[in-house]
């Protein structure tokens, strides 16, 4: 939210970002089919000052006049492209982060093959807290999570794209900051996913172990990823919601680590799964939250990110949960049992650490 003050802008900049936003999927799909077709790419590989005409265009991608003239003329009416006065076009500094910048690409590929036929049951899932949007693919499961692995492969390899492009990053920052603190023996990984936090810990440290607890899918999916460098990483398949399955009751674990995690649940659902871990945890180990808080972040593009992309958990996901801002989940902690002793805010692209221990 750049604008603070929406009075101040003029009438006609607020009348254009409203018409963009009417005609955003007409923009969206225009920019997913400009890179498909290579005309992004071509025109990215050109050199400073360098252009090209639609006919050249049209030669270089292959493609009808028609498709690259109706690209085009959108791609400058919304200033992803640039036009000279002889006609000939380039990228924008906008077209330029459209077809280079690793971000932006993640998060349009999750958008496109994700998610976006999905949102079209938005307003349905605000409606009956289901995920209406998850009928797109399959009307077997409940929630996405357990029918991850069977994704069609685009949506599939988009989702852990996301999911890895987000995560990975930060997991060696973090471990450094924890183990200068304490020496972990045991850390049970709470939702560990495909593994990448596991690899990561035993790695970081040789002498620590992991447990990975997780929906029995997800258990598979990891040993899977991980194979052979299993050595120091074990299974405990587990639906955390389900209050007759336990967690590992091993006093060795003394740091129990939730992963953009959390945001998979619904704030009573988090109450629920906390006070389970407060109730197996040791007196003595440490609760390791990592999240994405909207109101945490650097700039206002992060937090638009972060609260546009929640809407994939009401939508897709499971219907009611979301990327929390701090207070939310940090009060839901200390109902749970818990006291802060730290938060950490700015991590990787954007993480915030909260590290608990029992009051």
């Amino acid at each position: 939210m750049t604008m603070k003050n929406y009075n101040d802008i003029k009438a006609s900049e607020a009348l254009r970002m409203a018409q963009f936003i009417a005609t955003a999927p007409f923009i969206f799909q225009a920019v997913v089919a400009m890179k498909k077709l290579g005309i992004l790419k071509t025109l990215a590989e050109l050199n400073n000052g360098e252009y090209l005409t639609k006919e050249q265009l049209v030669q270089k991608c292959g493609l009808p006049y028609y498709s690259v003239s109706v690209l085009v003329d959108l791609a400058l009416s919304s200033d992803i492209l640039i036009m000279n006065s002889n006609q000939q076009l380039c990228l924008s500094k906008i077209g330029y982060y459209l077809a280079t910048d690793t971000m932006t690409n993640v998060n349009m590929d999750f958008s496109h093959y994700t998610c976006y036929n999905s949102l079209f049951h938005l307003t349905e899932s605000l409606q009956t807290g289901k995920p209406e949007g998850l009928k797109v693919f399959t009307d077997s499961v409940d929630t996405i999570y357990p029918y991850l692995k069977t994704l069609p492969s685009a949506a599939k390899k988009s989702w852990f794209n996301f999911d890895h492009y987000y995560s990975n990053l930060v997991f060696d920052q973090i471990l450094e900051l924890l183990f200068k603190e304490r020496k972990y023996r045991h850390i049970c990984d709470i939702g560990g996913n495909t593994g990448k936090f596991a690899l990561a810990a035993t790695s970081f440290d040789p002498d620590v172990s992991v447990t990975i607890a997780d929906l029995p899918e997800q258990c598979e999916q990891a040993m899977q990823n991980i194979g052979n460098k299993a050595g120091r990483i074990n299974f405990h398949p587990i639906n955390i919601l389900d209050s007759s399955q336990k967690l590992p009751e091993n006093n060795s674990v003394d740091l129990w680590w939730m992963s953009q995690f959390l945001d998979c649940f619904s704030i009573e659902q988090i109450e629920q799964i906390l006070k389970k871990i407060h109730a197996t945890m040791t007196p003595e180990s440490t609760v390791v939250i990592t999240e994405f808080f909207g109101d945490k972040q650097k700039n206002d593009i992060a937090s638009l990110v972060i609260d546009a992309t929640s809407l994939y958990f009401t939508a897709l996901a499971n219907g009611y949960s979301r990327f929390y801002h701090s207070d939310d989940l940090i009060e839901v902690c200390v109902k749970s049992g818990f006291k802060v002793d730290k938060e950490i805010d700015a991590l990787g692209l954007g993480h915030s650490v909260l590290i608990l221990s029992r009051q």
